[in-house]
């Protein structure tokens, strides 16, 4: 059971992350590159990417609370009260100080997420601040921040990995939001992935260079040694994710040499959606398999 609300907390917080950080960077890089003749409007556009970054944005108020169950759990003293406890944890360790601000971080982003919904521009900009200072937070609480001598270093790699996981999880999360959306409101049912998804596909292949990047630095980071990918749990389980984002890579891949020039055709169109699903369906076991692997230690057999 404590397994399994581990990796809960690990795959919200991630979620959370992965959505309001992918549908800012639509809003700021994806959107502005989009035009319509008769289809909807800009102001369209951004109410409907508020109204996804806003609900995925609760999950991260969520996902600090399982946090601060969860590291409660393991610092538990059995001879102390429970708020004896919860004030150490708070005030006396790197944890809980990184906890406050990711928490206040949280609730923040969420109010200027809703505020971003409702049509003020200003909940765009007290948003996205937030949402990058939030991308370290795992870092700081994971094997980054046990990290000597490239500390600071690793910290940075691992915001900028969180960065480019929302773009690419998190910016077609808006793409496939937005066709749906449309299509449910517009009379002809006319499809927004003609004009959506080329303007999403630069942001996809820099988020994706992103990760491979920073996704090969973490690894040499922490693994002792080569073996250790196939010797160690934590190891194995990297192996897992990586197979994982190469079952992704492959469909994105499809997606764009494939898929991409059918957009326009009723066919075409479908097809695009189905493989844009099944995506963003691996990408949940990405993002759930990596919750299991910050909580494992690089030379746990």
């Amino acid at each position: 059971m404590a397994g399994a609300f581990s990796a809960l907390t690990g795959w919200v917080l991630f979620a959370g992350l992965a959505l309001t950080t992918g549908a800012t960077l639509a809003r700021w890089i994806i959107l502005p590159r989009v035009h319509f003749g008769e289809g909807p409007s800009p102001e369209w556009l951004t109410q409907q990417t508020g109204r996804l970054a806003s609900t995925a944005g609760l999950l991260l108020p969520v996902a600090m609370s399982f946090y601060f169950v969860r590291q409660l759990h393991e610092f538990r003293d059995p001879f102390a009260p429970w708020t004896a406890d919860a004030r150490l944890l708070l005030g006396a360790t790197a944890w809980g100080r990184a906890w406050l601000w990711a928490t206040a971080g949280s609730i923040l982003s969420a109010i200027a997420l809703f505020a971003a919904k409702a049509g003020k521009h200003a909940g765009w900009w007290a948003a996205t601040p937030i949402l990058l200072a939030l991308g370290a937070f795992p870092g700081l609480t994971g094997h980054a921040a046990g990290e000597e001598n490239l500390r600071a270093l690793a910290l940075l790699a691992d915001a900028m990995h969180v960065w480019a996981a929302g773009g690419w999880i998190g910016g077609l999360a808006v793409v496939f939001y937005l066709d749906r959306r449309w299509r449910s409101e517009s009379p002809d049912r006319t499809s927004l992935l003609p004009a959506l998804v080329p303007a999403f596909s630069a942001v996809a292949m820099a988020s994706v260079a992103t990760l491979a990047l920073t996704g090969t630095f973490a690894a040499w980071l922490h693994l002792p040694s080569m073996g250790s990918l196939f010797s160690t749990n934590y190891g194995r389980t990297l192996l897992l994710k990586l197979g994982l984002v190469g079952i992704v890579l492959a469909l994105g891949g499809l997606n764009y040499k494939v898929l991409t020039p059918r957009l326009g055709t009723r066919q075409g169109n479908e097809q695009m959606r189905k493989a844009a699903a099944f995506e963003l369906l691996v990408a949940q076991a990405v993002l759930l398999v990596t919750a299991l692997l910050v909580r494992m230690s690089p030379m746990a057999h």
